[in-house]
């Protein structure tokens, strides 16, 4: 059963987080500009006879459409659901919080774009061979790698959109499934749950941000599994406070098997008392 939780109290911004900038509309702004410029270009090169050029440019704008719309900020349906699930060969009762897929759209952009650029390096292979200007090979090489790149990560993407992905927690373990093989631990093998940003591109001006979740293990002390903050089904901010609240107090996490973890979870009871 699926339940939508909304925390009561503004729960405290998690340490080393950044705020996005735009309040996450950073891409799509700049897609918007980017497009008041080259639509234009795109429509002079078409009226001069330039057709290749208008075609590029327009592919362009399709692939990054997309890439643009996958960035957008989305409404959360801030739901957790009570699930039954197989941990260490033992049925138990947990509370799952989505995790979301990487947006099909985008995926699909990049294999589009990977196939593109790898034609144009089979292109510029074939050339080479019928002229036999074998210089232009180091392009054909460099074009083939990009284009396969993209391209494999275009369509594992769509793989992994496919599949269910979550943070399945129970009174004994914590799973984290991001698309691979699950990540299964029990609450005492965890050390902590951590935070990170990224800030991408440089400079003052701004710049997309990527916050993540990190959950580091005791023996060997290492980070177990990376969780993109914006990909939680579930208030970010809300899911981290969860994780640390059920990791420094073990006698609570029974609430997992009872559906009393998800009551906590809407007051927004969740706060790990300073000093802990």
């Amino acid at each position: 059963m699926r339940e939508s939780i909304v925390a009561v109290t503004p729960l405290p911004w998690p340490p080393e987080w950044r705020r996005p900038p735009l309040g996450g509309w950073l891409g799509a702004v700049v897609f918007g500009l980017l497009a008041l410029v080259l639509v234009p270009v795109g429509i002079l090169a078409l009226t001069a006879g330039h057709r290749v050029g208008a075609a590029v440019i327009a592919a362009m704008l399709l692939v990054l459409a997309p890439v643009a719309a996958g960035t957008r900020p989305r409404r959360r349906e801030y739901a957790v659901e009570e699930v039954s699930l197989e941990v260490a060969g033992v049925r138990q009762t947990g509370v799952r919080v989505p995790v979301r897929p990487a947006s099909p759209l985008v995926s699909l952009a990049l294999a589009i774009l990977g196939l593109a650029i790898t034609g144009l390096g089979v292109a510029a292979f074939v050339i080479a061979a019928v002229r036999g200007e074998w210089s232009a090979l180091l392009g054909f090489v460099v074009l083939l790698v990009i284009g396969s790149v993209l391209l494999l990560g275009g369509i594992v993407g769509l793989v992994t959109s496919r599949r269910r992905l979550g943070l399945d927690l129970t009174p004994s373990h914590l799973v984290v499934g991001l698309g691979g093989d699950p990540v299964v631990l029990t609450w005492e093998q965890v050390a902590r749950i951590g935070t990170s940003s990224v800030r991408y591109g440089l400079g003052a001006a701004a710049r997309p941000v990527q916050n993540w979740l990190t959950v580091v293990t005791r023996e060997p002390v290492d980070v177990a599994a990376a969780i993109p903050a914006d990909r939680l089904g579930a208030d970010p901010v809300l899911v981290y406070h969860t994780l640390r609240y059920y990791l420094d107090n073990a006698d609570a996490r029974p609430e997992f098997g009872t559906g009393a973890a998800v009551r906590r979870l809407a007051a927004g009871e969740v706060v790990v008392q300073p000093g802990r």
